[in-house]
């Protein structure tokens, strides 16, 4: 007889139980060089420090900054820009390696938030600081009133919290983290430092102000969750994971390239040089280089400009109206895309979310904006290219680092009004290796 198939919720299956004297913890932890305050002028770095727990890993899924920021100067003057992106980069060390550096973080931060639901963005706004999505569920007076009361408590100082975007130890990190075997430096398993943003990154002024209001945080700690293994289960974990010398940690991290664009240049070439046996994303976001260095002045009640309003889109001015990307001789897409003048950047956009295996979600970075527009068309554009040849955790991407060849960007405007900043972001796939005497090597590629 042919094997045949039963319902599968016909019946429950067995609840599994699980080992209780596995413990999990919660910790805080303090920065190394601990000062009262930090700013981007005074204390503009920031060292946490965790130890090699015995017998214990991080769990990352539940590990984020939490901090308090207060904004200085007059109230009324300012407010600070949505997310509060007061990260302007971060390194990650396991042991005494190096594995991650991720420079223009802020910038990262918000890309990344765009892939968010308006919904996710509305329900986190008071713990995050980002009110952008408030903005377009309410008329005027309510955001007014809304925003009134962030800006007072911002002078006063308000608490937040903050995921980290690191590929270790960040909310994308789906594997405990082996702090108990990351010794061998003899001091601590991991080592993340962070350096502050300057004030005109953080802060937005307000319309007719020309004073230079800045920000303070203070109370800053890591969070993470430290779980133990019992001894009888630490040593069946050595024994099956270390028969082959070292624990394999998957992790993906972003490198950051950069270009300026000068006002009026309608065609653009940009060469990406990354080394990366498996690279699987590009993200490219174009900023006014007035923005990137200098305070942006909006009304503070009401607007959503602010200093991270991205450029390409139908109504920002710098209007990308064909695009190619290339790696020797592969084509993303195949053929060039184009649009018509007037006729909107759609095509660019759902090619993103294609390629990216993004098409069926619903991003905040295709809402409708207050002006009846969607937000990409405004000042939420940008340019993503997924390298996998099919969404599965196989080495499927783009090895850049055979050949030599650079990716190769190619953008036409049809309108270019403004000096351009250009931010290229390429997410590969590495492994960190880490062996029986907690010595660390990384690798690159998925395997």
């Amino acid at each position: 007889m042919s094997a045949v198939a039963l319902p599968r919720n016909l019946v429950s299956p067995p609840v599994v139980h699980g080992d209780d004297r596995v413990k999990s913890s919660s910790v805080k932890i303090l920065p190394a060089n601990s000062n009262s305050t930090y700013s981007s002028t005074s204390g503009n770095r920031i060292v946490f420090n965790v130890p090699a727990y015995a017998k214990a890993f991080i769990n990352p899924q539940r590990t984020y900054l939490s901090y308090t920021i207060k904004k200085t100067g007059t109230a009324a003057d300012s407010r600070l820009v949505s997310g509060n992106p007061w990260i302007d980069r971060i390194t990650l060390k396991c042991g005494t390696v190096m594995v991650e550096d991720i420079q223009n973080y802020a910038l990262l931060e918000r890309m990344e938030s765009l892939y968010e639901t308006e919904d996710h963005n509305l329900s986190r706004a008071w713990i995050e600081g980002d009110y952008s999505s408030v903005l377009r569920k309410y008329d005027a007076t309510k955001s007014a009133t809304i925003l009134d009361k962030a800006i007072t408590e911002q002078a006063a100082g308000r608490a937040y919290t903050k995921p980290l975007l690191s590929g270790v130890i960040g909310k994308g990190q789906q594997f405990y983290v082996p702090v108990g075997m990351l010794n061998a430096s003899g001091s601590q398993a991991i080592q993340l430092e962070i350096f502050l943003a300057s004030n005109d990154q953080v802060v937005t002024r307000n319309t007719g102000v020309t004073a230079s209001p800045g920000y303070e945080l203070s109370e800053v700690a890591l969070n993470i969750e430290v779980v133990e293994l019992p001894e009888r289960a630490m040593k069946a974990f050595n024994s099956a994971i270390l028969s082959g010398g070292s624990v394999k940690l998957p992790y993906k991290s972003h490198k950051c390239f950069q270009q300026h664009v000068p006002s009026g240049q309608t065609h653009v070439s940009m060469n990406i040089v990354e080394n990366s046996k498996d690279a699987e994303k590009l993200m490219v976001a174009m900023r006014p280089q007035s923005k990137v260095s200098q305070y942006t002045t909006a009304d503070v009640n009401g607007a959503t400009d602010d200093c991270f309003a991205l450029r390409g889109g139908e109504n920002s001015g710098s209007v990308v109206s064909k695009m190619t990307i290339r790696h020797g001789l592969q084509n993303f897409p195949p053929s060039p895309l184009e649009v018509r003048d007037n006729a909107g950047t759609t095509p660019f956009i759902l090619h993103g979310l294609a390629s990216c295996d993004m098409l069926h979600r619903s991003p905040r970075l295709c809402a409708i904006d207050i002006d009846g527009s969607p937000v990409f068309e405004n000042k939420g554009f940008f340019i993503a290219q997924g390298f996998k040849t099919s969404d599965d955790p196989i080495e499927n991407s783009l090895d850049t680092a055979s050949g030599g060849s650079p990716i190769e960007l190619n953008l036409d405007f049809s309108a270019q009004n403004t000096d351009l900043s250009m931010f290229a972001y390429v997410r590969s796939n590495y492994h960190l290796n880490i062996g029986s005497t907690g010595s660390v090597t990384m690798t690159e590629g998925s395997h």
